[in-house]
């Protein structure tokens, strides 16, 4: 048996966390957590105040567990016998090289994952590789750095996506601040717009439609050759910010706009790029979103009932979220019925996949309903809410 933090191993039970409970708050694989516990590594120095304080001490006091090493004697259960394999070392290469396509592969079967079975499903995968990735970066010479730079944004910028979706807002913002700085360091255009594409998403829920709208503006401004699936993304979200400033007309030229660039994908993988996800089926998705945004439900009910057939299977996730927002407009509108029906059908979805964008939208919806539980439809959807595990 090897080298073990054992005392550190103890706090974080003492703390009530798993290992794969604290790994999710601090935004890393459960294999770097162990890899601290087994005394393989050590915490980065940025990530100790966050350590120190899901574990409820001081970052003096972290120091102590992490310069407390033992030789245990015995099998203990919080750490696994099976150890981690020794740091990937990799001279610049045909090697390096092969890794590297290996892994940018990997990302289209984790962004497909994503989007068939929701970001529980995949962000373990995605926090995995981005350790391997840390692993590369910490040896990779000046020749294979680059590359191993632009992808290491580019899963991160995915890590950033599967906690947003999971309600991990400070764990989104933490992984899209590491993208933005992968991707300049890179040289990375495209990704650099991408990823004040995504900040600009995650502005919206705080309603500041000048963010919004300064974030897009941001990202198309960070590169001169969009792919025509980016255009239709920036577009779409610029409609996005229209729409929470009150302005009818821009929402809906910009939504107009996208189409010009809309995508064609149904594979989701994202393999023609950036923004594949914008087909013309989810832009009426999104104008009906802003048409709920603008305060006109009715018009939402009808562009969402009309286009959500049309939303790729793929897009699972996607149509969970659409049919949370189609559940808040018949609520708005007074119709509990068939709001209690499509909120129970995005309850499925939100659960099956793990969304809690698509969560927090039906437990809204709930207290719109709260006074109709007589109503068998508002009942069931309103037993099945309850049992749902928090």
């Amino acid at each position: 048996m090897g080298s073990r933090r054992v005392r550190l191993a103890q706090r974080r039970k003492a703390a009530g966390h798993s290992q794969e409970n604290l790994a999710a708050l601090l935004g890393v694989d459960r294999s770097t957590v162990v890899r601290w516990e087994v005394a393989d590594t050590a915490p980065q120095p940025w990530l100790r105040p966050k350590l120190a304080e899901a574990l409820g001490i001081s970052v003096h006091e972290l120091d102590g567990l992490l310069d407390d090493i033992s030789e245990p004697t015995e099998r203990r259960d919080a750490i696994s016998d099976a150890r981690p394999s020794m740091p990937i070392r990799l001279s610049d290469g045909p090697h390096l090289d092969a890794v590297v396509e290996h892994l940018r592969e990997q990302w289209h079967l984790l962004v497909k994952t994503d989007n068939l079975l929701g970001p529980r499903h995949a962000l373990s995968g995605v926090l995995g590789q981005l350790d391997t990735i840390n692993e590369l970066l910490a040896t990779a010479g000046t020749a294979g750095r680059p590359q191993v730079v632009r992808l290491a944004a580019q899963y991160a910028e995915s890590a950033s996506w599967l906690y947003e979706d999971s309600g991990g807002t400070a764990e989104a913002r933490h992984w899209s601040g590491r993208a933005l700085e992968w991707a300049i360091e890179a040289n990375d255009p495209l990704m650099t717009s991408w990823v004040l594409f995504r900040r600009s998403q995650q502005a919206v829920p705080s309603g500041n439609a000048a963010q919004v709208l300064g974030l897009a503006g941001a990202a198309r401004r960070a590169a001169t050759d969009l792919l025509p699936p980016m255009r239709a993304a920036l577009d779409q979200q610029e409609a996005q910010g229209f729409a929470l400033d009150g302005d009818e007309s821009a929402a809906h030229r910009k939504l107009d706009a996208a189409h010009t660039w809309a995508a064609t994908d149904a594979a989701g993988d994202a393999r023609t790029g950036h923004g594949s996800f914008c087909t013309a089926s989810y832009i009426e998705v999104q104008r009906a979103g802003c048409w709920l945004t603008l305060g006109k439900p009715e018009r939402a009910i009808s562009l969402y009932e009309a286009t959500l057939p049309g939303l790729p299977d793929v897009y699972r996730r996607d149509r969970g979220v659409a049919l949370g927002r189609l559940a808040s407009a018949y609520a708005v509108s007074g119709e509990p019925e068939p709001a209690a029906v499509k909120a129970t059908e995005a309850l499925s979805i939100g659960q099956e996949v793990g969304s809690e964008r698509t969560l927090g939208l039906v437990r809204a919806v709930s207290k719109t309903l709260s006074g109709y539980r007589q109503l068998p439809a508002v009942s069931q959807f309103m037993r099945e809410l309850a049992a749902e595990p928090r």
